[in-house]
C-alpha cells in the first residue's frame, strides 16, 4: 500500500482531488482509531502477491492475470500507477475482483455523527461495453465476487445480491440502460431500488459509461446506514476530475456489519470482460 504523510488537516493526493487521505494510524496520545484509518493504494509499486491490504480473486482461469501496467488508463496511459486484468470467457458469470483490506474493515456503528466511512475507485471501461456487469463500492465481504458480483442487475432495473450488505454503483449489458450507471444497494439480504443516475434528478448525472473515457466513483456511509453517491465520467480529463454528488438512499444497508471497499467485474456471456483500475482509496472522513 503506497502510504503518504499528512497534517492532521489532511492532504490531497498527486492530482486526486477531492481524495482527502488523514492521518495515519495512530494509538498514542489519545488519538482516536476512527478518525485515523484510511487506505490508499495507487498500484505504483509492483506488491499484489505480498500486499495483504489488496486482496485481487480471478475465478475460473482469468483471460489475462491481474498485474500492473505502465499501458493500461486513457486518455494518457500509465498516469501513475494502473492494475488491469479480464475475466474468463467460459461462460456466464465469471467473476474478476480487487478488494481494498484482507477483511472487511470499515465499522458503520463506530462512527460519530458527522463521520463517513468512503470508498472512491478511479478507473476506465477498456475496449468495449457489451456483455459485461461491473460493480464498485462497499461490500461486507471480501470474496463476494468468486459466485458473482455483490449486487448486479440481469434484467431491466431489478437488482440481485450476492451480498448481505452492500451499496454502490452497478453497470450491466442487462439492465434498461445497458451503458448507464444505476446506484443501488441491499440490507440484510433485502435488495433495494436500482436509480440510473445517467439521467439522476437527486444530483448531477454520471455517465453514461464510454470506452476510455475516465470515471471516478465515490461512496460514502454514515453510523446510520445512509448512503450517499457520488461521480463523474469525462473523457479528457483524468485522476484531477471531481465526482459529483448523484444520490442518496437512506437506512440502505447495515450499520453492524463491517464492510471493505469493492470493484468486480463480470461476464454476461462466453465472452472475457477487461477492466483497469487507477486507484482505490477507503477511509474514515470527518470529525
Amino acid at each position: 500500500m503506497a502510504e503518504y504523510s499528512a497534517p492532521s488537516q489532511g492532504i490531497k493526493d498527486r492530482g486526486v482531488r477531492g481524495l482527502e487521505v488523514g492521518k495515519k494510524l495512530a494509538l498514542v496520545g489519545g488519538f482516536d482509531p476512527t478518525r485515523t484509518i484510511y487506505a490508499f493504494e495507487d498500484f505504483i509499486a509492483d506488491h499484489l502477491a505480498e500486499d495483504s491490504t489488496v486482496a485481487v480473486n480471478q475465478a475460473g482461469t482469468a483471460i489475462t492475470a491481474a498485474a500492473i501496467t505502465a499501458t493500461a488508463g486513457a486518455p494518457k496511459a500509465g498516469h501513475g500507477g494502473w492494475i488491469q486484468g479480464a475475466t474468463d470467457d467460459v461462460d456466464a458469470n465469471i467473476v474478476d475482483e480487487v478488494a481494498l483490506g484482507a477483511k472487511p474493515w470499515l465499522d458503520l456503528s463506530a462512527l460519530r455523527q458527522g463521520q463517513l466511512a468512503v470508498a472512491e475507485f478511479g478507473f476506465v471501461v477498456p475496449v468495449a461495453l457489451t456483455a459485461r456487469r461491473y460493480f464498485f463500492g462497499l461490500s461486507d465481504d471480501e470474496t463476494e465476487g468468486t459466485a458473482d458480483n455483490p449486487i448486479h442487475i440481469a434484467s431491466g432495473t431489478t437488482i440481485t445480491a450476492q451480498a448481505n450488505d452492500a451499496a454502490g454503483f452497478i453497470m450491466s449489458s442487462q439492465a434498461t440502460d445497458v451503458d448507464g450507471w444505476y446506484t443501488g444497494a441491499v440490507l440484510a439480504t433485502v435488495v433495494g431500488t436500482a436509480k440510473n443516475v445517467s439521467t439522476s434528478s437527486e444530483g448531477s448525472a454520471v455517465g453514461p459509461a464510454v470506452v476510455d473515457d475516465y470515471s471516478k466513483l465515490r461512496v460514502e456511509a454514515d453510523v446510520s446506514g445512509n448512503v450517499w453517491f457520488y461521480g463523474i465520467v469525462h473523457a479528457t480529463g483524468q485522476r484531477e476530475i471531481v465526482p459529483a454528488f448523484c444520490d442518496v438512499q437512506e437506512a440502505a444497508i447495515t450499520a453492524a456489519v463491517l464492510y471493505l471497499p469493492v470493484f468486480s467485474a463480470s461476464t454476461t456471456s462466453a465472452a472475457s470482460v477487461e477492466w483497469e483500475l487507477d486507484y482505490l482509496y477507503g477511509g474514515i472522513s470527518g470529525q
